[in-house]
């Protein structure tokens, strides 16, 4: 009941219109894919921060699309979720938990495409009276959880390899904007910090205690971003098709980034997202340049670890979940090698 409360307080902050949510399984759609896209169809990506719009238009992927695709921010994966749900985009970028929310609150929403970057990605920093300086001092601590996000699972993930459990801390939960000043403030003793944000938060208390940020247990941040799409749009043949030409075009788009680190930095990052060339620098070094498609098929198993450790560890109590469920498996041999429509 919690998570499907969560969603309506997700789908308000948005402003979308929440349809009830289905108790179902979903199921992904069958058939061959299409690479031909009629003309006219259109695509709408939830994406964040303008990530996926500037990567696909500085990498010259964009005009190659055969689809009309537009792009519209949400500042968190529920938000994505929500918009897909309500119709106001059909394809979202998340993290590896959002689409366990989706396969969990019947939400009819299935990953088309993977990505893994290479570099640290987020990692806990402590507030400065902590007294944590090792992934074991976290029992009996306050730890920020922002629920239905990647960051969750990476405190999960980081508990299980320290023999912890989510009943060994006192979990707060709060929006992942509000992580640093609660850090700052001492009303958290650890939260779960992206970059630059978690740089920014380390500078600021500098000085004031032993606040640091702690290195990942092997395996605690899968580094995977995802796509996903809504049932409802893979079931129908031009949308799918012009779905499966966007996830080629997306591959292709972070290998380019890999090998073009100071167009992303300089154009993304300090332009855009106006960064200081050294914070822009840390968010580069977060990512690394190595990012690879691993393929679909194989991140089933990883997905499935993810969602047993969530479930473990209280959520989505009810219900028995198959990751195989939230993939369309037949996205799952694309690569950036794969035919697009207008090649």
């Amino acid at each position: 009941m919690y998570f499907k409360n969560f969603l309506l307080r997700a789908a308000a902050i948005a402003g979308l219109s929440l349809v009830p949510l289905a108790a179902t399984a979903q199921t992904a759609p069958t058939g061959e894919l299409a690479v031909g896209v009629p003309k006219g169809v259109k695509l709408v990506i939830a994406d964040d921060a303008n990530y996926v719009a500037k990567l696909l238009e500085l990498s010259g992927e964009q005009e190659k699309l055969a689809a009309d695709v537009s792009y519209a921010n949400f500042t968190s994966g529920p938000l994505r979720l929500e918009a897909i749900r309500a119709g106001a985009a059909q394809v979202g970028a998340v993290g590896d938990v959002p689409p366990i929310l989706a396969q969990y609150s019947g939400a009819n929403v299935v990953i088309v495409g993977a990505v893994v970057t290479s570099g640290a990605g987020t990692l806990l920093a402590t507030s400065p009276g902590s007294g944590i300086k090792t992934l074991a001092d976290l029992k009996g601590k306050k730890i920020g959880i922002n629920v239905g996000t990647a960051q969750q699972a990476t405190v999960l993930r980081n508990l299980k390899a320290a023999g912890l459990a989510i009943t060994d801390i006192q979990p707060i939960n709060l929006g992942l904007a509000e992580f640093a000043d609660a850090l700052r403030a001492g009303q958290i003793d650890a939260a779960v910090l992206k970059q630059p944000d978690r740089t920014r938060y380390l500078n600021s208390v500098k000085g004031q205690g032993d606040a640091r940020a702690l290195d990942n247990a092997p395996g605690a941040n899968t580094n995977i971003k995802y796509l996903y799409a809504s049932v409802s749009a893979l079931q129908d043949p031009a949308q799918a098709a012009a779905i499966r030409d966007f996830v080629v075009h997306w591959y292709r788009a972070h290998l380019w980034k890999n090998a073009h680190r100071d167009i992303w930095v300089n154009e993304y990052l300090v332009k855009n997202q106006r960064l200081k060339d050294e914070d822009a620098a840390l968010v580069w070094e977060s990512e690394g340049d190595a990012t690879s498609i691993p393929g679909l098929a194989k991140l089933v198993p990883i997905q499935q670890e993810t969602t047993d450790l969530l479930q473990a560890g209280g959520s989505f109590k009810g219900k028995t979940l198959d990751a195989k469920e939230q993939f369309d498996l037949r996205y799952q041999a694309l690569n950036e090698r794969s035919p697009a429509a207008n090649d």
